[in-house]
C-alpha cells in the first residue's frame, strides 16, 4: 500500500507542471485568443432583448396611449455640437449686385411692352421695342452718311490724280487742296459719330450705320447679363436714307445675344416706369430689375456678440439661420460670413452683421401670355435668427430637448425596451428610464455625455419624456399603470 502511494507522486507532480505551464500560457496568449473589447465597441452592438432587469424604472403603457401621445421613437446621435448665441435679423438684398434699373438708350417711342411687374426674366428677354423719334439724331446720321460718302469721293479722286500729278498733267496744287480736305472731312466725321454717342448709340450700333450705310429705325431692349448693368440691344429695324442713292429698305439683325443657361437665373421685374406709347428722352427710366438669386441675411448684433462672431471667423466656423419658429421653422447651416459693418445702427445701437444666403425656388407659374412667375422661398425683408457658434462639443449625443426629463438633480431619458407583451386589454410597450449626464442644452437640443447606457441601435423617445415620468411616478404611487412587473429584461 505504502509502495503504491509512493508511485503515484510522479504522477501527481507531472500533473502540476503540466497545469502550470498550461496556466502560464494561457495568460500571455490571452490578447491573441481573447482580444479586449473596447467601451466604443460594445456601445456600437446592437442591444439584445435580455436587459438588465430595470427595477421600478420600467413605464408600461398601452399601444392606444402612445397613439394618443403622438410619441415620437428614433435613435439618438453622436456627433460633433455647436453651442450658439441667436441674434435677430432679417433677409436683404445684395446692393449694388441685386440691382439693375434699365434706361431708354435713345429718345423714342415705347412701341411694345413685353413684361409686367413680378416677372421672372432671364439675361437676353425681350423687355421692351422702342421707335426712334429723336429727329436730331436721325438728322446727325443723315449727315454722318452724307459725310462719308464725300470722304469716299475725296478719296477716289486722290487715287485718281496722284499719278497725273507726277506725269505733269495735274499741278500739285490740286492734290494738296484734296488731301485738306480730306483732313477737314475726317474731323467733321469724327464729330458727328461722338454726337451719335452723347445721343445713345453705342459704338456697334454706329459702326454698323457706318459699316451698311443704313439708319436705326427701332431698338429692342433685352434684359442685361448678372455681371453688366447695361441692357443689350439684340435686334435693330433700320432704313435707309434717301441721300444714300438707294431706294428706302428696312431690315433687321442680331447682335451679341447673351443669354443664361442657369435654370434659376432670374431678373424679377420690380417696377415698369415706360408704358406702351409714351414718348421717351435719353436717359429715361424704362424699369427696375432685381435679382433674388442670392441674398444677404442682416443680424444687429450687441457688442459683445461682435467678439464672439469674430472668434468664430479665426476658427472657420459656419452660422446658421432659422426662419419661422415652431416645428415648422426653415434651417440652414454652414453659411459664410460676409461682412461686419465698421459703424453702429443709430436706432437700435446694435452692429449690422451680414451672412450669405443661397435662395430657393419653391414654385413656377405662367400667365396667359406664357410669361412667367416665380416664387422664392427667401424674400427681402422677411425676418429670421442667426446662431453664431461660440463654444464646440466633440463627439457627443445630440438629442431633442423634449428627450430628457428632470427629476430633481438628475436628468433622464427613456429607452424603448424591444419587446412587447399582449393582455386582454391590448399590446403593452415598455420603456426603461435611463440615467444620463446633460452637458448642454439650448432652446432645440441636449448634448449628453457618452455612456455605455446610451445606444446607437436602440429606439428611444424623442419627445413627451416629461409626460413618461409623470405616468411612472402614477404607476409608483398606485394611481395606475405599471412601474414594474415580474419578468426581467
Amino acid at each position: 500500500m505504502n509502495r503504491n502511494f509512493r508511485n503515484i507522486w510522479p504522477t501527481l507532480l507531472l500533473s502540476a507542471t503540466l497545469v502550470s505551464i498550461g496556466g502560464v500560457a494561457g495568460f500571455f496568449l490571452r490578447p491573441i485568443i481573447l482580444p479586449q473589447i473596447s467601451a466604443d465597441e460594445l456601445d456600437a452592438e446592437p442591444a439584445a432583448d435580455s436587459h438588465a432587469d430595470h427595477g421600478g424604472n420600467i413605464v408600461e403603457l398601452m399601444e392606444t396611449s402612445l397613439e394618443n401621445m403622438s410619441l415620437k421613437l428614433g435613435k439618438f446621435t453622436r456627433r460633433d455640437y455647436f453651442e450658439s448665441i441667436r441674434i435677430p435679423a432679417k433677409v436683404v438684398e445684395r446692393v449694388p449686385q441685386g440691382r439693375r434699373h434699365l434706361t431708354a438708350p435713345i429718345g423714342g417711342r415705347i412701341e411694345k411692352v413685353y413684361i409686367a411687374q413680378g416677372q421672372a426674366v432671364q439675361p437676353g428677354d425681350k423687355l421692351f421695342d422702342i421707335e426712334v423719334t429723336d429727329n436730331a439724331l436721325s438728322q446727325s446720321q443723315v449727315e454722318l452718311l452724307a459725310l462719308i460718302s464725300e470722304i469716299d469721293s475725296n478719296r477716289q479722286q486722290l487715287e485718281r490724280l496722284r499719278p497725273l500729278v507726277e506725269k505733269g498733267v495735274v499741278a500739285r496744287k490740286r492734290i494738296i487742296e484734296l488731301e485738306l480736305q480730306a483732313q477737314s472731312l475726317i474731323q467733321k466725321k469724327d464729330a458727328l459719330t461722338q454726337g451719335l454717342g452723347i445721343r445713345g448709340m453705342d459704338d456697334e450700333q454706329i459702326n454698323n450705320l457706318i459699316d451698311n450705310q443704313i439708319l436705326f429705325k427701332s431698338i429692342s431692349i433685352f434684359a442685361p447679363d448678372f455681371e453688366s448693368a447695361e441692357s443689350t440691344v439684340l435686334s435693330q429695324s433700320i432704313s435707309r436714307p434717301p441721300s444714300a442713292g438707294r431706294p428706302l429698305t428696312q431690315a433687321s439683325f442680331s447682335t451679341n445675344r447673351r443669354t443664361s443657361d442657369k435654370p434659376q437665373d432670374y431678373f424679377t421685374i420690380d417696377s415698369i416706369d415706360a408704358i406702351q406709347g409714351r414718348n421717351l428722352e435719353l436717359g429715361d427710366s424704362l424699369c427696375e430689375l432685381t435679382h433674388h438669386n442670392r441674398l444677404l441675411i442682416k443680424g444687429m448684433a450687441f457688442e459683445a456678440d461682435v467678439r464672439r462672431i469674430s472668434d468664430a471667423l479665426d476658427k472657420d466656423w459656419k452660422f446658421s439661420a432659422h426662419f419661422g419658429a415652431g416645428v415648422g421653422d426653415i434651417v440652414r447651416e454652414s453659411l459664410p460670413l460676409y461682412q461686419i459693418e465698421n459703424h453702429v445702427d443709430d436706432e437700435s445701437q446694435t452692429y449690422p452683421v451680414y451672412v450669405e444666403l443661397e435662395n430657393e425656388i419653391i414654385s413656377e407659374n405662367n400667365d396667359a401670355e406664357k410669361r412667367r412667375f416665380v416664387n422664392w422661398r427667401f424674400k427681402p425683408g422677411q425676418r429670421a435668427h442667426l446662431e453664431v457658434p461660440i463654444d464646440q462639443w466633440i463627439d457627443c449625443w445630440v438629442v431633442p430637448l423634449e428627450a430628457v426629463v428632470y427629476d430633481g438633480p438628475q436628468a433622464f431619458v427613456f429607452q424603448k425596451i424591444n419587446h412587447t407583451h399582449e393582455t386582454p386589454d391590448g399590446t403593452v410597450h415598455e420603456f426603461a428610464k435611463t440615467s444620463v449626464k446633460v452637458l448642454h442644452k439650448d432652446g432645440n437640443f441636449a448634448v449628453l455625455a457618452k455612456s455605455p447606457m446610451l445606444k446607437k441601435y436602440e429606439d428611444y423617445a424623442l419627445d413627451q419624456a416629461y409626460q413618461l415620468n409623470l405616468v411612472l411616478k402614477a404607476a409608483a404611487s398606485g394611481g395606475g399603470g405599471h412601474a414594474h412587473h415580474g419578468h426581467s429584461h
